[in-house]
């Protein structure tokens, strides 16, 4: 459908801009002049001239290259696909919470799979976000107990298999919801018979890659020192998201925000491949960070781009607003 072409693009995780190649490397030397080839680092990253494109179905979309696929990005994609299509080492924090596989009815996903198919399909996920991590960089991987009739221990298996793939497992966090009064499944009441435990809480699991320490400059950051007191105890207490925002399940506000400043810099980039409405991406930004934003749904990321817009980053933090919902790789037309 295009023509071929060649571009070089350098991108410095932890910076607030995108460095493009100087005269030695066959780019301009004058950073505003790179900034105007590159469609001011708004949606899809265009150098060297006007990339390409085709108006997707829908609009507010635009079809582009993903191998420009650059931060501070909506994109409707497969997550894996999206992820392939990522600078290797370009991500600080990734937050998500993956369908639960429990028939949850997400948009663009189908959330009834064999756990077995379920746990490959995952791997294959997290092989490839292990690639994109810098080293040091997190991964705060959002979970929830299971049904109690058909009970899997999700969590388990899924730490079992991250850390096979050479992930360092720091902690498990107990994000405690306090939902306990809307309880009605009992088991047998008041009897040893067959009780049910209910679980009013859900583990947040959190990784590194290669290494325990993330570099970073001191000044970019920004969490005092009762909020790193108050975040360092592992029992979060936190109620649910009650503005669903057309999501069956959205992250509260609060709990992105202190993973957010409790394990990265300002300025760093901050990633959810499940991002349904963007949660992850809108407090991103609103906090000083650069964010990619991947779901399967051209409906949620619609809402994400909305959200995102609607987010204030601080003064003083440069956070590009996307101009569109980018289309990535295997997104439904």
């Amino acid at each position: 459908m295009f023509g071929t072409i060649h571009i070089i693009v350098h991108y410095e995780p932890g910076l607030s801009v995108m460095r493009r190649p100087g005269p030695a490397q066959g780019g301009p030397a004058d950073p505003s002049a790179a900034r105007a080839r590159a469609g001011s680092l708004m949606g899809p990253r265009r150098v060297a001239g006007p990339m390409p494109r085709a108006r997707a179905r829908g609009a507010g979309r635009e079809e582009a290259s993903t191998a420009l696929l650059g931060p501070d990005s909506v994109i409707v994609g497969d997550a894996v696909a999206t992820l392939r299509a990522l600078p290797a080492g370009s991500v600080h924090l990734a937050i998500t919470s993956p369908p639960y596989n429990v028939g949850i009815a997400y948009r663009g996903y189908d959330d009834a799979r064999r756990h077995d198919e379920y746990l490959a399909w995952l791997k294959g996920t997290w092989v490839e976000l292990h690639r994109v991590l810098v080293e040091g960089g997190r991964f705060a991987l959002n979970v929830a107990p299971t049904s109690i009739k058909a009970f899997h221990p999700i969590h388990h298996d899924l730490s079992r298999d991250l850390r096979a793939l050479g992930y360092i497992m720091r902690t498990e966090i107990i994000w405690y919801k306090q939902t306990m009064g809307r309880r009605t499944a009992w088991g047998s009441w008041k009897s040893p018979a067959n009780p049910h435990i209910v679980p009013s809480w859900e583990y947040v699991l959190v990784f590194s890659k290669g290494s325990w320490r993330l570099e970073g400059d001191r000044g970019n950051i920004d969490i005092s020192g009762p909020e790193f007191q108050l975040f360092s105890d592992g029992f979060w207490s936190i109620r649910p998201e009650q503005r669903r925002h057309g999501h069956p399940a959205p992250f509260p506000e609060p709990l992105i925000e202190r993973l957010i400043k409790f394990y990265s810099y300002r300025g760093n980039v901050v990633l959810d491949m499940f991002g349904g409405t963007g949660t992850v991406a809108a407090v991103a930004r609103a906090n000083g960070r650069h964010f990619y934003h991947i779901d399967a749904s051209a409906e949620y990321c619609a809402q994400a781009l909305e959200r995102v817009r609607r987010a204030t980053p601080p003064p003083d933090a440069f956070i590009p607003v996307p101009e569109r919902v980018t289309v990535g790789p295997e997104a439904a037309p």
